[in-house]
């Protein structure tokens, strides 16, 4: 089955946004304003929330153990702390897009594609959307790349918070959607488990509780049933985040694509994502 239009949109715009939690430039930005537990992802990506506590940043990112959020977030923020971390963020995916993505697009397509991330970005609803609304309240660089990028992380927020809504009203416990995200196949369930942190007891109970639902086999893998249920949870998310893509139409959303894909690719062929390995 082709992709629909809101995959396509996703396939560029997931990867030119992510970068930001594997690269060395924001980690060692956010060690540098003394957030070093779990390399600073959790004030990193809260700080568009404004100086929020655990339990707000573990119901907003819903997967995460409550315990692993406590251990990563400040235990107390002030306004120019949140500021100080959101503009390391900004200086840190600068830094990497200049390095690794700055050949692969021109000034002018670069301008296009600003525009049109912001013409979605204009043209969505933020009901329901806390990460992306936080993070579209956050004021756009100077820098043309970056501006480009903190647009990709407010579409993709936007897509993410929206995934979010259709989980809790499928409904799924935080720990029953990594369940069924790992008998997909698409990401370890040892690297699920170890980044999430769930405890394994809480983890063995909800794997019972979905194969007494008859969506798991005792092991975690899908039976059919668990397969059309996964796949009816990715098919809404895709229903709900079509206003990105029709906020452009066809060519326009096209041309969004054509413009991002090769930011995408220098990204990936320059090892951003496996910059930790270095």
């Amino acid at each position: 089955m082709p992709a629909s239009p809101a995959q396509r949109l996703h396939s560029v715009i997931h990867p030119v946004h992510s970068f930001i939690y594997f690269a060395p430039e924001p980690i060692e930005a956010f060690a540098a304003l003394g957030h070093t537990t779990h390399r600073g992802y959790f004030p990193g990506r809260a700080a568009a929330l404004g100086p929020v506590g655990a339990d707000v940043v573990t119901a907003v990112f819903f997967n995460f153990c409550p315990t692993r959020v406590a251990e990563g977030m400040p235990e107390s923020w002030t306004r120019a702390d949140t500021d100080a971390v959101q503009a390391a963020r900004m200086a840190a995916a600068g830094a990497v897009l200049h390095r690794d993505a700055a050949a692969a697009i021109t000034e002018a397509e670069l301008a296009e594609a600003i525009d049109l991330c912001e013409r979605v970005a204009d043209s969505v609803g933020y009901e329901a959307k806390p990460l992306a609304a936080g993070n579209r309240s956050v004021p756009l660089p100077d820098d043309p790349l970056t501006r480009l990028w903190q647009l990709t992380t407010v579409l993709r927020e936007w897509r993410g918070d929206a995934h979010v809504a259709v989980l809790a009203a499928t409904p799924v416990t935080a720990v029953e959607a990594l369940v069924l995200h790992g008998a997909t196949g698409a990401f370890p369930v040892a690297v699920l488990k170890a980044t999430r942190a769930w405890p394994e007891e809480t983890w063995a109970a909800a794997t019972a509780g979905l194969a007494a639902r008859g969506l798991v086999h005792d092991d975690g893998s899908f039976t059919d049933a668990g397969t059309a249920f996964r796949d009816g949870i990715e098919e809404r998310t895709d229903a709900a985040s079509m206003p990105l893509a029709d906020a452009l139409g066809p060519e326009r959303l096209d041309r969004l694509i054509e413009l991002l894909r090769p930011v995408r690719d220098a990204l990936i062929a320059a090892g951003a994502f496996n910059a930790l390995a270095r």
